[in-house]
């Protein structure tokens, strides 16, 4: 018997309504509601739809520790990587009416953007322990290649693979160039515990390059995060050093991105606790212990604690790139989230956070956050903060009061029996082109399933989809840049600024999302979009754009 679980959200008062389901419910829902006069109407809704959607039997058994989407047929829908860890028990995987042990990563194309069939011919099924993937086209042809890295802790045939590159050579074929790449100079070393792959064009040269970040959890962790150049002709060089990164550097999670407001993208570790601001010369200047107290940017075994995820992105509607940080340290302590609002730059062009964490109603949790995103999931124009944690699954943003971001308190997941909510990696983004954000998560439990969320939310808000496409330039699907929508008639008028996004395609931890800018834009029927490119690139006005489209930058 399914259940259905409707939350229903007031503030300050938490209903829970549980209905036995005794008719034909085929479907588990979330839900929340609340009176704030900004989000009026705006009730958050999915509906579990992965076995209808065909990844149920495909991903049984999996330890899912990576996720990636991105169109990498060109059919204007996306596609999904779900990398998985191979190296436990034979045993441990047999669960679920699995009985091949451990599975390999894994690819799949979206059909029509109703199911999704797995590609079991191809290079990309790698046993391994999958931790960073992200989609992003290294070459400049067009298409979407795959960057996927593995943490490397020895050498058998399950901890010993390490980091890969696939180009995309069309109809849904790719190729191993990890030895063409020099990137397998990275694979050299017995142990490269590489956990997220961070795709960005850092010295503003056209060619996307990759910044491998390696953990500081295990004894045999190594602390050597490389920042990997594109030559061009999927050759990569290691520019660490010379960039001005340190070679003793690690963490659990990140984001890459312009968040000073100079157009060049920067790069944060969590962790660590180390911020990189870009100097334009293809360097960096880098300051410790930038957000969080001293003990939480300690390495095992003096820090238990483990700040893992972090994403940036506009709580406030003011213009600039907010962050959030989750936790992922072990199950018996509670876990925190927290949020730090941006102030505008000091002196040294390094923005000044304050944390507001309490006062925008963030709670404690009792189940792990590795990955955090940030996105608009009701169209009502704020963006509300996806975390992969059972129980503060989602906080849904109210709107600002005396310049604080408010959130409601937070929705816990769907019901699923069976699952922990341990979900290391998290993909938002509309696998239905309908408008409205759906939500994939890997389930590290072998014994639980994976899941992919259907987004149904009747909020009857507006939105618009921005993408970047523009083959007469280099970095032709604009990743890093910056895009704007104002109100109609109004563009570049920061006082009729709608909304701001960085597009990106790494940021959190073991996830990768679609090169894509997602809007919720209320009621408004028409929007002026200013597109930025990154590192003081060319820059793009559209004006009266209709809304409920996905409206791609081709050119001037």
């Amino acid at each position: 018997m399914n259940k259905i679980i409707i939350l229903i959200i007031f503030v300050p008062i938490f209903i829970i309504f549980c209905v036995e389901d005794k008719e034909s419910v085929t479907d588990s829902i979330i839900t929340s509601n609340n009176n704030n006069s900004a989000t009026k109407n705006s009730i958050i809704t999915f509906i579990d739809v992965t076995e209808q959607a065909g990844l149920l039997e495909p991903l049984k058994g999996i330890k899912g520790h990576s996720a990636a989407v991105g169109d990498f047929n060109g059919d204007g829908l996306p596609d999904l990587f779900v990398g998985t860890f191979s190296d436990r028990s034979w045993e441990s995987y047999n669960v679920r009416g699995n009985l091949t042990g451990p599975e390999p990563d894994k690819l799949f194309i979206n059909i029509e953007g109703n199911s999704f069939i797995e590609i079991t011919d191809t290079p990309v099924n790698v046993f391994g322990r999958s931790s960073g993937s992200a989609f992003a086209d290294f070459d400049n042809d067009g298409d979407l290649d795959l960057v996927v890295s593995h943490n490397k802790t020895g050498v058998n045939e399950y901890n010993s693979k390490g980091v890969y590159i696939f180009r995309n050579n069309g109809n849904n074929n790719f190729e191993d160039v990890t030895a063409l790449s020099q990137l397998v100079v990275l694979n050299t070393a017995e142990v490269f515990n590489a956990r997220n792959t961070f795709v960005f064009d850092y010295d503003g040269d056209g060619l996307l390059d990759i910044l491998f970040q390696e953990d500081h959890v295990r004894s045999v962790s190594g602390d050597r995060s490389r920042l990997m150049h594109n030559e061009g002709d999927f050759t990569f060089t290691d520019t660490t050093v010379s960039a001005g990164i340190s070679e003793i550097l690690f963490g659990l999670g990140g984001f890459v991105g312009d968040i000073n407001g100079d157009s060049w993208p920067d790069i944060y570790f969590a962790h660590s606790d180390i911020l990189y601001i870009n100097s334009k010369d293809g360097k960096f200047i880098e300051k410790r212990n930038y957000l969080l107290p001293l003990e939480y940017s300690l390495p095992e075994p003096e820090n238990h604690n483990w700040p893992c995820s972090a994403n940036i992105g506009d709580l406030d509607n003011d213009g600039d790139m907010d962050i959030v940080i989750g936790e992922h340290f072990p199950d018996a302590q509670k876990h925190r989230i927290f949020v730090f609002l941006n102030s505008g730059n000091d002196m040294e062009g390094f923005p000044i956070y304050k944390e507001i964490t309490e006062q925008a109603g963030i709670k404690y949790s009792q189940n792990k956050e590795p990955n955090i995103q940030i996105e608009d999931l009701n169209n009502d124009g704020w963006m509300d903060i996806v975390t992969s944690s059972q129980d503060t699954f989602i906080y849904q943003n109210l709107g600002v009061i005396d310049g604080i971001p408010v959130f409601a308190n937070p929705i816990p997941t769907i019901y699923i029996e069976e699952s922990r909510g341990h979900w290391t990696a998290g993909c938002v983004f509309d696998y239905n082109r309908d408008g409205r954000l759906d939500i994939f998560l890997a389930e590290w439990e072998a014994n639980a399933p994976s899941i992919l969320l259907k987004n149904v939310t009747e909020a009857n808000n507006n939105f618009i989809n921005i993408s970047i496409n523009i083959p007469d330039t280099r970095n032709i699907f604009g990743v890093g840049a910056t895009v704007k929508i104002f109100k109609p008639g109004e563009s570049g008028n920061p006082d009729a600024l709608l909304g701001i996004k960085l597009i990106s395609v790494s940021n959190g931890y073991s996830s990768g999302s679609e090169a894509i800018a997602h809007f919720g834009i209320q009621k408004y029927n028409f929007v002026d979009i200013v597109v930025y490119m990154p590192s003081e690139g060319n820059v793009y006005i559209v004006d009266n754009v209709s809304a409920n489209q996905f409206y791609i930058i081709r050119s001037n």
